[in-house]
């Protein structure tokens, strides 16, 4: 609201606005108009009425008003630089509040792609425990009915087991029997020294005469004389093995045995060392 303010002085009135002159302005004019009265023209001057003492001191006024301007357009100045601060702080929040927000907008979208394949995946093992429990429901009844097959079979189980009983009784017998196994098996020799001297005449169970009466009736089989002549017997299976016999000649020639080396499959058995009519070979047990 402006106020006005109505004073007399001499004769006039003087109307001024206080936003419009300050209160120098108003003394000065009221100073001059003091000293320029046509009443006071002949009287005498007062003290600071001198024409070069108001131009002088109007000078002073307008340079301190041009100094009150100069310092209230530096103060618009600052205004505005500090308003334009405030634009670019404004800009800068409204860039950053956009980044957030695009941030924000990124990471929901991202969160709501990972629900849905969070909730697809737990679709997916509802969907595979579901399968589970129908193929442990399937496992469950087959056991029950093996089960059943086992408990049926049972007593034929228990049957078979006493027959196998009964046979491993019988061959365990059967084994323990002391019985000549080589005879009538086959046999095979690597070399020969005459038409009736074949391998065969080992394994028929005829013993040696005391004397070779009949060149037909010998009972003995022979080899050349090359190095290294080997005699087999397959046996044809699996034997327990107390003792290896052997008969020799009894007429002649009973030396030439001597080195000859027994091995029922890899193993050695034993060395003729010696001259006799008849070797033992005893095999222990492992």
């Amino acid at each position: 609201m402006k106020q006005w303010y109505q004073r007399r002085v001499r004769g006039f009135f003087i109307c001024s606005p206080c936003f419009s002159f300050t209160m120098k302005t108003v003394v000065l004019i009221l100073t001059l108009s003091s000293c320029l009265s046509a009443n006071n023209l002949t009287a005498p001057k007062p003290p600071g009425c001198d024409i070069y003492d108001i131009v002088e001191t109007s000078f002073k006024m307008r340079e301190e008003a041009n100094k009150i301007r100069g310092e209230a357009f530096e103060i618009i100045n600052r205004a505005f630089d500090m308003k334009e601060e405030a634009m670019e702080m404004r800009e800068e929040t409204y860039s950053s509040r956009s980044e957030l927000e695009k941030s924000l907008l990124d990471t929901l979208t991202l969160m709501k792609l990972q629900a849905v394949s969070t909730t697809r995946n737990i679709a997916e093992i509802k969907s595979s425990l579901t399968d589970i429990s129908d193929r442990m429901g399937k496992l469950e009844e087959k056991v029950g009915l093996l089960e059943e097959k086992v408990d049926s079979e049972k007593d034929m189980i228990e049957e078979i087991q006493g027959d196998l009983g009964t046979v491993k009784s019988r061959q365990q017998h059967w084994i323990s029997e002391v019985r000549l196994i080589s005879l009538y098996k086959m046999s095979d020799q690597t070399s020969s020294d005459g038409d009736y001297r074949d391998s065969d005449l080992v394994v028929d169970g005829q013993f040696m005469f005391d004397k070779n009466v009949l060149e037909s009736m010998q009972a003995y089989t022979k080899t050349d004389n090359s190095p290294n002549n080997k005699l087999n017997i397959h046996l044809g299976g699996l034997f327990r093995i107390h003792r290896v016999k052997v008969w020799n000649v009894r007429f002649c020639c009973q030396d030439v045995f001597i080195g000859t080396r027994l091995f029922a499959d890899e193993r050695l058995i034993g060395v003729a060392v010696s001259a006799k009519p008849i070797y033992n070979f005893d095999v222990e047990e492992r």
